[in-house]
């Protein structure tokens, strides 16, 4: 992991290599399952996987013909859905993200096409979120069909807000992936398939979360997800643009 920062960080600061940047709007559609990995945790809760979708900007620098830096900046909305094992239980919650990978990509020419592989580190900062959950302590308070809630980290909790006490907002994870790039005249459609292996849990070991049990363990996990990116970038030759007007040549 401290590896793969140290290479982006190369190339994030040495804009001397940067020859050309691809830019442009990015989608994707994912699906992210909630890992336990406390084994008492797992005995009463098992992630089930759930739909999510981001949108925003990606950026390329390339600092050759194979190699260069992915980056992009997404607003991310997941859904998260827990199952309770004793088949009574659960919790759904809609997460918003803004979610920032930054991605060594290793490139391949195909004929026309563009092979490449990514692999990076990413940054989710969580925003928040609402949810709904059944438990059967709510069905001994007569809400026999859930209680729906707005997740919040400051403030006096209500009723319908649900107090995480020590969250971690701030969660890193490591994706991994592969796509191809279809020129489109001066321009390039990328699309890729990618995994996302989450290090951080949501919250804090001893943070609270709710007077139930269940929510509180909620918590306690990372997402692992898979997803599909879309991007139509377009092209800017840093060499050009720098030297214009000058009588120089690339190297």
């Amino acid at each position: 992991m401290k590896q793969v920062i140290f290479v982006l960080l190369l190339f994030t600061c040495s804009e001397a290599i940067a020859q050309t940047l691809y830019v442009g709007p990015a989608v994707s559609t994912r699906f992210a399952k909630p890992v336990f990995d406390n084994s008492a945790v797992k005995e009463s809760n098992v992630g089930q996987w759930a739909p999510g979708f981001s949108g925003g900007i990606s950026a390329t620098m390339m600092a050759s013909k194979l190699f260069g830096l992915t980056t992009e900046v997404l607003y991310h909305y997941q859904q998260k859905d827990v199952q309770g094992t004793d088949d009574f239980s659960y919790v759904r919650e809609k997460l918003h993200y803004i979610k920032i990978p930054a991605l060594f990509q290793y490139s391949h020419r195909i004929n026309q096409y563009r092979a490449y592989g990514v692999v990076g580190p990413v940054v989710n900062y969580w925003i928040g979120g609402k949810g709904k959950a059944l438990v059967p302590e709510l069905v001994e308070g007569d809400l026999e069909n859930g209680l729906t809630y707005t997740i919040v980290y400051e403030g006096v909790p209500t009723e319908e807000q649900f107090y995480v006490s020590d969250p971690n907002r701030l969660q890193l994870g490591v994706q991994i992936g592969a796509g191809v790039a279809i020129p489109m005249q001066r321009n390039f459609l990328k699309v890729d398939a990618r995994f996302e292996w989450g290090h951080t849990n949501l919250a804090k070991e001893n943070s609270t979360y709710s007077p139930f049990a269940f929510y509180d363990i909620s918590l306690d996990h990372t997402f692992h997800s898979v997803s599909i990116t879309c991007a139509y970038v377009f092209t800017f030759d840093l060499f050009e643009m720098t030297h214009k007007g000058k009588n120089s040549k690339k190297k």
